[in-house]
């Protein structure tokens, strides 16, 4: 009978305790329910004016400041030389190496050249001349300095014409007349200067002075201390190729003289002269045959050489050496109203220069030159 007792009594506590905790729960649950609702408030948005807004936009981003910097300005910082980058269209833009403006004169109206010299080549003598002097934009024609500078370090035993050269990106983006070299690549600098002098590469040359003088900038600043010395006075290198300077004007100038003197220096080394007179060079171990850009070569008896060169702004010019007999001679044609003028001019005169007899002016005063005229018996090339 008791534990019928503590049963009933056990139910009556246990009613009353869930009683209790559903009225807590209720009161929670009504309490939460008339609580306000706090909502999340927005900042007011600023319009801005068109102007406003293309200035806020022009902002560059700072990055945060620590809280530890109190120097003054230190929202500034740098990025490392190390870690920047550079845009890939910097990295392809030609940077010239000077950006000196020379004045050209322009082409006189009506004529097939602008300027000519015959002389012999042994001693100098001139034989004919016209405007030996004007100053005209050499082209092609400023690659004989590069020549003349790598026969110089072959002379004196800084290379040998199998001394490797590496092709770097900037040579493989040269523009013009190319052999299509590639970033990476390797040749002997011997077949380089046979490109460079025979069939006038571009690239070529370009890798041939990075590897005598270590970038173009320092072969460029050689050329014209080398300029200097041969008494260059209207020489002005600013390439190595004779490429126009951005914008088009003319970064080498020269003069008829002035290449002469160039050109006697250069034959001096008898390799070159077997390398110009031949039809054609080979390339890439005789895989490609590169064609000699000089016409006369195997067209008139004796010639041997030299060099080509052409340019908008320069038009056609040519220094062209022969050699008959005992008599070797050197002529320059600057400015060709067309690439057959040239060669034709060039031609001419050297059969002039053959079949007359050399002489020596002396100090006799009636036969000085007047290089006004179209053909007129000079002096020497100093």
């Amino acid at each position: 009978m008791r534990w019928w007792i503590g049963v009933i009594v056990g139910a009556t506590l246990v009613c009353l305790v869930n009683g209790t905790t559903s009225q807590s729960f209720a009161s929670k649950s009504k309490m939460t329910k008339t609580l306000p609702r706090v909502e999340k408030r927005e900042e007011p948005v600023r319009v801005r004016s068109k102007r406003e807004a293309e200035r806020h936009a022009a902002i560059p981003k700072m990055a945060p400041v620590p809280p530890n910097r109190t120097q003054r300005h230190s929202h500034i910082q740098a990025q490392p030389r190390s870690t920047r980058r550079t845009h890939p269209r910097e990295l392809r833009r030609s940077v010239p190496i000077v950006q000196e403006i020379i004045p050209i004169p322009e082409p006189e109206p009506g004529k097939n050249f602008q300027s000519m010299l015959l002389a012999d080549a042994a001693t100098g003598q001139l034989l004919l001349a016209e405007n030996i002097d004007k100053r005209w934009p050499t082209a092609s024609l400023a690659k004989m300095m590069v020549g003349l500078l790598a026969m110089e370090d072959l002379e004196q035993g800084r290379f040998s014409l199998q001394t490797p050269v590496g092709i770097s990106t900037r040579a493989s983006r040269e523009r013009g007349r190319t052999i299509h070299l590639r970033p990476g690549e390797v040749f002997p600098l011997g077949e380089l200067l046979q490109a460079m002098l025979v069939t006038s590469a571009n690239d070529a040359t370009v890798a041939v002075a990075e590897r005598l003088r270590g970038s173009v900038g320092a072969c460029v600043a050689a050329m014209n201390q080398k300029a200097r010395d041969l008494g260059m006075q209207s020489t002005r290198y600013q390439t190595v190729n004779g490429l126009p300077l951005p914008g088009g004007s003319a970064g080498d100038i020269s003069s008829a003289r002035d290449l002469a003197v160039l050109g006697m220096e250069l034959i001096r080394y008898h390799r070159v002269l077997r390398w110009t007179s031949l039809d054609h060079v080979p390339f890439r171990d005789g895989m490609a045959m590169l064609p000699n850009t000089n016409h006369l070569v195997g067209r008139v008896d004796g010639v041997t050489g030299l060099k080509t060169g052409f340019t908008v702004r320069a038009r056609y010019n040519l220094v062209a050496t022969a050699q008959r007999g005992e008599k070797n001679l050197i002529v320059v044609v600057l400015g060709g109203r067309n690439s057959r003028v040239r060669f034709d001019a060039a031609e001419e005169f050297l059969e002039w220069g053959f079949s007359k007899e050399t002489y020596r002016s002396g100090t006799d005063e009636s036969q000085e030159q007047d290089d006004s005229s179209p053909v007129s018996p000079a002096s020497y090339i100093p």
